[in-house]
C-alpha cells in the first residue's frame, strides 16, 4: 500500500478508498487496477477541487486514456473504478454528486462464441467417452444433437 504523506486531496482519498477496498476483502486484481486507474485519475485531475470535478472532466480523462492507446475495456474499467471510488466519496461524506454516474460506458464489442470445427466434433464423438460416463450413448446423442 503506497500511503502519501503530502500529496493532493484526492491522491489522500484514493489512498483511504484503497485501504477500504482492502478491509472489505477486494480481489487483489481489482485493487491492483483501481490502483493504477485512480493513479492515472489523479494525474490527469492535479491539484483540482473536488467541485470543479465535473462530468466533462471525467470524460475527458477517458479521452485522455484513448488518446495514450488504451482499447475500449481498459477505459471501461477505469471508469468504473472512477465510478466506484465516487461512490464511496459520497458515502463518506467528501462529495454530494457522483459526477461519473453521468458518463456513460464505452460500447464493449460483443463477441460470439467459437463454434467446433466439424473434424473437432467428429474427434469427441469417435473418440471414447470417460469412463465416469453413466450413460455414454445418451451423451454422444446430447453432443450430436447440440452440434446439429
Amino acid at each position: 500500500m503506497t500511503t502519501r504523506k503530502s500529496g493532493t486531496p484526492v491522491e489522500k482519498a484514493i489512498d483511504q478508498f484503497l485501504h477500504s477496498l482492502r478491509q472489505r476483502n477486494a480481489s487483489a486484481h481489482t485493487i491492483k487496477a483501481y490502483t493504477g486507474d485512480l493513479e492515472n485519475f489523479a494525474a490527469h485531475i492535479g491539484s483540482r477541487n473536488w467541485r470543479t470535478i465535473d462530468h466533462l472532466t471525467i470524460r475527458g480523462f477517458l479521452s485522455h486514456l484513448y488518446e495514450k492507446g488504451l482499447g475500449k475495456t481498459s477505459v471501461a474499467r477505469a471508469l468504473a473504478a472512477v465510478r466506484s471510488f465516487y461512490r464511496w466519496l459520497a458515502q463518506e461524506g467528501v462529495v454530494e454528486q457522483n459526477p461519473a454516474a453521468l458518463v456513460s460506458t464505452p460500447k464493449l464489442p460483443k463477441k460470439l462464441p467459437r463454434v467446433p470445427t466439424i473434424e473437432e466434433m467428429n474427434t469427441v464423438l469417435d473418440g471414447q467417452m470417460p469412463e465416469v460416463a453413466a450413460f455414454p450413448e445418451r451423451d454422444r446423442i446430447m453432443f450430436e444433437l447440440l452440434y446439429g
